[in-house]
């Protein structure tokens, strides 16, 4: 650990102390060493802090916020590292040579802005569950540039406890944490992937089973599952509209490397591939994502739904 560290692992807490000491070792048992780690609490009462003052390695601060997402928010603006890493207070980091597997790509491809692998489930005793998207093992999703396409096709997301993201990226892309009604201000891990793929910058798969998320009583997925679902209907929408306004009414689209620079654009030259390919992740969403299939019928019906309003947006522009 070092005063320039490479990585910054930012942590939000609220009263997580049964979890806590689980999580920092899992940290402490990465192969790769220069990082340091921050947690943000937000004035815990159940001993989180008599843990934090064990471990001297680690920068914490403890103070009311309204919401983990603004404990991210800060910690995140307290980093020095020049990758950053979300942690949730409950998860674990599985593969102990995950961080050192993101700082190879990062720092030796300067076009890729977030590594990502997959998350595991596990139960609030720590016993395991299922791995999220597994079927990316065998058939992972495309990268780079080719992501964008799946990613409007698919609605997919990184899972925010396995990505490594470049600090200057997260800063523009990371909001402000506001209670509103809208997903942009009031669920920071789907407006982190929406402004990330919309500004251009580019993902990176490994296929690699990087961490665990961890489901509780008391879990903010728990708590807030009425108002993330909301929040997940417009997260699809925007996309959508995003989709629509590249494919049907020619906005052009541009990609951009580690440090904002253009290097790629989607235009009118090439829009009739990008649409052939957004239309097949849609239509084909669920088994490129792994998961069962609905009925037939309906199944069938969403098909030609997708293919109608396709057909409709064309003619119409």
């Amino acid at each position: 650990m070092s005063d320039k560290p490479k990585i910054s692992i930012v942590t939000a807490s609220k009263n997580g102390a049964r979890f806590l000491r689980n999580t920092i070792e899992s940290i402490l048992a990465q192969s790769f060493t220069n990082y340091e780690h921050i947690v943000v609490d937000s004035c815990s009462t159940d001993g989180t802090i008599d843990i934090l003052k064990e471990y001297k390695h680690i920068r914490w601060i403890s103070e009311s916020d309204r919401h983990a997402d603004e404990g991210f928010y800060k910690a995140a603006h307290l980093a020095r590292g020049e990758y950053i890493m979300l942690s949730c207070v409950s998860d674990l980091y599985q593969n102990r040579d995950w961080f050192s597997n993101c700082v190879e790509v990062l720092d030796n491809d300067p076009e890729v802005s977030l590594v990502y692998g997959l998350a595991q489930n596990i139960r609030e005793d720590g016993t395991p569950d299922k791995v999220i998207c597994a079927n990316f093992c065998n058939n992972p999703p495309p990268q780079k540039k080719d992501f964008l396409p799946f990613w409007l096709g698919t609605f997919t997301l990184c899972p925010e406890n396995t990505f490594c993201i470049r600090a200057n990226i997260f800063r523009e892309c990371f909001p402000r944490f506001a209670p509103t009604g809208c997903f942009f201000q009031n669920h920071a891990l789907l407006s982190l992937n929406y402004n990330f793929n919309i500004n251009g910058y580019l993902p990176y798969f490994l296929p690699v089973v990087a961490s665990c998320g961890r489901y509780h009583f008391d879990s903010n997925s728990v708590k807030l599952a009425k108002l993330n679902r909301i929040m997940k209907v417009q997260y699809r929408s925007a996309i959508i509209r995003y989709a629509d306004k590249l494919l049907y009414e020619g906005q052009s689209h541009f990609f951009r490397d580690g440090q904002s620079n253009c290097i790629d654009a989607i235009n009118f030259d090439n829009q009739g591939t990008f649409r052939k390919k957004v239309m097949e992740y849609r239509i084909n969403r669920k088994a490129y994502l792994g998961k069962r299939p609905s009925g037939t019928l309906s199944s069938g019906l969403r098909k030609s739904q997708i293919i109608l309003r396709d057909f409709l947006l064309r003619t119409m522009n």
